[in-house]
């Protein structure tokens, strides 16, 4: 992580956990795809199902900092609308995040899934407003045409839309986000088979339910919200 990367997980992590109690399972894949890449000495591609805009503050939050730090500094390839304004260009250049629609940067994640690099992107290129999944664009296709990387499914659930259209079941504790890191895949160049990102991702299964560690806050606040809010 770079230091405002670190920076945002010492904030978010803390008050996120304790809100969400989120359920995680595979965490131990995070670390044997890193270490799958520096065997075959390839770059390493994240890949997630897009439920929210915090997604990518989601997914960091559940992990440890030893994780992180195995995983090393992690460049997020982020959609041109996030870097229409300067103030956002200039948060998302500390945080890490390239626009993938400047054929720059394209050229600059080839050369550096070459060199080890790692990076993370959304395959179906929107948020679902539902927690269906979209349709897979074509990213890794796309990769794997000009090399070899390892490939990490991460499949969320629970939190769909993000806080704006759920906020009352999900700060009441009726909606737990769910975080589940698959079994990492080695993607040859010129290789036809792992292409579509999103079909690795809905092969990835959850672990078994279980209770929270904790009962989330916002459960302790929201007692009184009406029995007729969906709880689903």
């Amino acid at each position: 992580m770079n230091p405002y990367q670190l920076a945002l997980w010492a904030m978010v992590r803390p008050p996120y956990r304790w809100f969400l109690a989120p359920q995680v399972s595979g965490v131990e894949n995070v670390a044997k795809a890193a270490g799958k890449a520096r065997e075959e000495n390839k770059g390493l591609l994240l890949v997630a199902n897009h439920i929210s805009a915090w997604d990518p503050m989601f997914i960091c939050a559940v992990l440890e900092f030893h994780v992180l730090r195995d995983l090393g500094t992690v460049t997020f390839l982020g959609k041109r609308e996030l870097f229409d304004r300067p103030w956002k260009r200039w948060f998302m250049n500390r945080l890490g995040c390239v626009n993938i629609r400047e054929r720059s940067v394209v050229r600059r994640v080839i050369r550096g899934l070459r060199q080890g690099n790692v990076y993370f992107l959304f395959p179906e290129g929107c948020v679902s407003s539902d927690g269906r999944m979209g349709q897979d664009l074509g990213a890794v296709r796309f990769f794997a045409k000009h090399g070899s990387f390892v490939v990490l499914p991460i499949r969320l659930h629970g939190i769909w839309g993000g806080f704006r259209k759920d906020w009352r079941n999900i700060v009441a504790g009726r909606r737990r986000l769910r975080v589940a890191f698959g079994e990492p895949v080695l993607v040859e160049k010129g290789d036809r088979r792992h292409l579509d990102a999103m079909a690795l991702i809905r092969d990835v299964t959850f672990g078994p339910e279980s209770a929270p560690q904790w009962v989330p806050f916002g459960a302790t606040l929201c007692r009184g919200v009406p029995s007729f809010v969906d709880q689903t």
